[in-house]
């Protein structure tokens, strides 16, 4: 069930920034209705970061009242399709852009696999709670190798992971687990830039401003102002941060086998599935035990460790064997197989 301040925050704000934009003009749609998810800047790095061009299809999933969406079609060019949860902002996004939308959960996208060519996932992974579904679904419809943009809310510490009502937010070492799971390679991650142009943020002010005159007695009004005050102090603490990344989508290209010889063994379809299945599962492993950064907790005392170092540096080395076996019976299994571009990327991002 979907908490009731996330409703106020994300369902009847939405409503009321489409009213105000009507009464204020067209102007102020854009930067209006990408509150509280992105600024000029960061749409800017992920949009070049994606490499969007004119024609893509790009998904963008909890778009919310459809700013960014918006944004990449009248900057790049892009055909957005938008997905939303809440009622309330599909009309507000349907309103005030006229942009496809479709009412649906990101766990359960209702579109077909390798349709889109890009998405966007900003300000959402820590408001769900199967993170790994919506994920999943993202790399079900993205075209193999498509890109996925993110703005996520990271938690510096475990203790954090339960911030404002309805947010779960994930630690570095879990988000990138998440993603090697789903079937995600991270390209490059960086920190969300802060500010916007005096421009951009005077008719955001002014939209918020009037929302504000018109609604500030109702209740949702002071849930969502309480969510809003919560998540500002727990970035203010550096509890939280905001990131952007880069992931690409990774899926094993179709091949087609030769005859097997005489006497010669070949693989299953579901044999090699699970190898897949497997190795996906390995490399999360991997950077799970690499992103906790064993060699950083032995230039403390023994007292302070919260895990024995050398153990997880065994656990590394093993998976890393492990992961080089399961490659090893891949490729015998595939002798005219290409070079996979994709998998030589691996390596290009280390958590820190």
């Amino acid at each position: 069930m979907t908490a009731t301040a996330m409703i106020a925050e994300f369902g009847d704000f939405a409503g009321w920034t489409a009213d105000a934009v009507v009464q204020l003009g067209n102007r102020h749609a854009i930067p209006a209705a990408c509150r509280g998810s992105s600024s000029p800047a960061a749409l800017a790095w992920l949009a070049e970061a994606c490499e969007l061009a004119p024609g893509d299809t790009l998904l963008d999933v909890g778009a919310g009242a459809g700013g960014p969406a918006a944004w990449a079609a009248d900057r790049f060019g892009v055909r957005p399709i938008l997905v939303e949860p809440m009622l309330t902002a599909c009309r507000a996004a349907a309103r005030l852009f006229g942009l496809p939308i479709v009412a649906a959960e990101g766990g359960r996208i209702p579109l077909r696999t390798d349709l889109v060519d890009a998405a966007w996932c900003l300000g959402v992974l820590c408001t769900v709670d199967n993170k790994a579904a919506v994920l999943g679904e993202i790399h079900r419809v993205l075209m193999p190798g498509g890109s996925l943009g993110l703005l996520v809310v990271v938690s510096a510490d475990r203790r954090v992971l339960q911030g404002p009502e309805g947010n779960h937010f994930p630690t570095q070492q879990e988000l990138v687990a998440l993603l090697a799971g789903a079937g995600f390679h991270i390209v490059e991650q960086a920190d969300c830039p802060d500010g916007a142009p005096l421009s951009w943020s005077r008719r955001a002010e002014r939209v918020t401003a009037l929302v504000a005159d018109q609604h500030r007695s109702d209740p949702a009004f002071a849930l969502a102002a309480r969510q809003g005050e919560r998540l500002t102090r727990l970035f203010a603490e550096g509890q939280i941060s905001m990131q952007l990344i880069h992931a690409i989508s990774r899926r094993p290209r179709p091949h087609t086998a030769p005859p097997p010889r005489r006497g010669e063994m070949t693989m299953s379809t579901d044999e090699s599935q699970f190898l897949h299945k497997l190795e996906a599962e390995v490399e999360a492993e991997l950077a799970m035990a690499r992103s906790s950064h064993p060699e950083e907790a032995l230039d403390v005392s023994p007292a302070e460790w919260l895990f024995d170092p050398t153990d997880v540096e065994r656990e590394e080395i093993g998976l890393s064997s492990l992961l080089g076996a399961v490659e090893a019976l891949e490729s015998d299994d595939q002798p005219n197989h290409p070079p996979d571009v994709e998998r030589g990327a691996r390596g290009a991002y280390e958590p820190s």
